[in-house]
């Protein structure tokens, strides 16, 4: 049996398949996608560095396109540029990790305000298929981890404010790293998604001061479970 593909050179290998399949998308567009699914799914890690000319060179493409899709990264706070060092995913201290959880939650419980106002079962049809695949998922953190975050990202989409959507989404970017920590667990994945149950619950109830209530709060439970994990 041929050795196993490292996890890593396999991410390189679906992207290069992607290249070839998408050339009309835009190429700095389509390499931004797959180093924030890189870092979403701990292949890339804060601290670590992005080679750009070794990126390039093995999805066959100039170092145009990686430099412009890094430098978007850059504006986004997801990697940092270090004088004389080169790209490198950003780290954030606990501190800032917790600041940025409390912002989140704010964000998460307005959506949940506003989606409960007006959505529909048809609107949370999706959602509920994510939360019943999460639950076969809750053994492997790198099965659950990517689909948790589809659900949180379609569940803001929900409120049907784009500015909203936004704000979101680019705080969670940056938590990426601090987010895995408070779900390490099987346990705490298993938590996490039973409060998804009672959030659509809340949803489909059309209950606005619930649904932000639960979903504010979903956002803190895991802040305190990374503080946790970070203590040791």
């Amino acid at each position: 049996m041929a050795p196993s593909e490292p996890q890593g050179d396999s991410e390189i290998s679906a992207l290069q398949r992607r290249v070839a399949e998408r050339q009309s998308t835009s190429l700095p567009h389509l390499i931004v996608e797959d180093l924030e699914r890189m870092i979403i799914n701990g292949t890339l890690r804060g601290g670590d560095r992005i080679n750009e000319s070794a990126l390039a060179l093995r999805l066959g493409v100039s170092r145009g396109p990686v430099r412009e899709a890094c430098r978007h990264l850059e504006r986004t706070r997801l990697v940092e540029f270090r004088t004389n060092r080169g790209m490198f995913v950003r780290e954030i201290s606990v501190d800032e990790a917790a600041q940025l959880y409390d912002i989140r939650a704010s964000l998460f419980g307005l959506a949940g305000r506003l989606a409960a106002a007006h959505t529909d079962a048809a609107g949370l049809e999706q959602p509920r298929a994510l939360v019943r695949r999460l639950a076969g998922a809750v053994a492997q953190m790198n099965d659950y981890y990517p689909l948790n975050v589809d659900l949180h990202r379609r569940l803001v989409a929900l409120s049907g404010n784009p500015r909203l959507v936004e704000l979101y989404d680019g705080v969670s970017k940056e938590l990426h790293l601090f987010r895995r920590h408070g779900l390490e667990t099987a346990a705490a994945r298993g938590m996490s998604n039973a409060q998804h149950g009672e959030i659509l619950d809340a949803l489909a109830a059309a209950d606005p001061a619930t649904a932000g209530r639960l979903m504010e709060a979903h956002i803190l439970a895991g802040k305190e479970r990374m503080l946790a994990a970070a203590r040791g």
